[in-house]
């Protein structure tokens, strides 16, 4: 069961999976006028928060390569990216929040990559990536749709007596995006998320606060660990509670906290370097 959802970011989500599936139907069509045509390696890309976003397209045009102008607008705020035009960058009309963070192959624009880099991406730069490319006779033009995923910290376990006497266990993270799945497991191996009450709290900056309570009424007595799993990105922290008094039912559970489980990559997304 999950509390204080935000509509907002669910929206923005089914409103980037709807504009993926379009892009998908538009390039099926061919989004071409002539011969000047682009091509993108992905329509969509999912990107951790804090890493670089690199959107690697280019354009097939044999005749006056140096006409070629293109730029770059993200379709939410209709905000300028970036501008090239006849050889040269424009940037007067670049949003504020891409300045210093967007570069794009200038070395490789004469053979047509018109790709894109933006460093140190945050939450905010999630949505749909609009690149028009022009010459004297003809223009043409793609979207991207780009999601970010922000993993949180490392969670911890607290515990505590209810003022009826039955003892928990409340463990939480900060800093996800979207929500992770928790999971929680005894020393066995035996899977306890059935029982546990998890929320979902509006953090700052946009990111989640996760907090899940269980109560330890559930199996042996024994570590209890709770982990916390971005599956897109295939990311995941944890954090053991050992046990070490079981008293009654009006008594403390008294523990130690252990240390990490596991906080493993098993698949990141791999974005060209420079």
């Amino acid at each position: 069961m999950r509390e204080h959802e935000r509509p907002a970011s669910r929206m923005s989500h089914l409103f980037v999976s709807l504009v993926a599936f379009i892009i998908k139907l538009a390039a099926a069509q061919g989004f071409s006028d002539g011969d000047l045509k682009i091509e993108c390696v992905k329509n969509q890309i999912t990107v951790k928060f804090g890493e670089d976003l690199v959107i690697r397209c280019c354009h097939h045009f044999v005749d006056e390569p140096s006409a070629i102008t293109f730029s770059w607008m993200k379709m939410e705020t209709m905000g300028v990216i970036y501008n090239y035009t006849m050889s040269h960058s424009s940037l007067e009309e670049q949003e504020p929040s891409y300045r210093d963070r967007v570069k794009v192959f200038d070395n490789e624009i004469p053979k047509g990559n018109v790709s894109l880099r933006l460093r140190n991406v945050t939450l905010s730069d999630s949505g749909i990536y609009r690149l028009s490319v022009a010459t004297r006779s003809q223009s043409t033009e793609t979207m991207v749709a780009v999601g970010v995923r922000a993993v949180g910290a490392q969670p911890v376990i607290r515990s505590y007596v209810t003022d009826q006497g039955f003892s928990k266990l409340v463990c939480e993270s900060s800093g996800w995006f979207p929500e992770p799945t928790v999971i929680w497991e005894n020393s066995l191996g035996v899977q306890l998320t059935q029982y546990a009450h998890t929320e979902t709290i509006n953090g700052t900056g946009g990111f989640l606060h996760m907090r899940s309570t269980i109560g330890l009424d559930h199996g042996p007595i024994s570590n209890y660990t709770c982990t916390m799993m971005d599956r897109h990105l295939n990311e995941a922290v944890s954090f053991v509670f050992v046990v070490l008094i079981a008293g009654s039912p009006w008594n403390i559970v008294v523990g130690t906290a252990g240390t990490i489980v596991f906080s493993v990559i098993l698949a990141v997304s791999v974005y060209w370097s420079w």
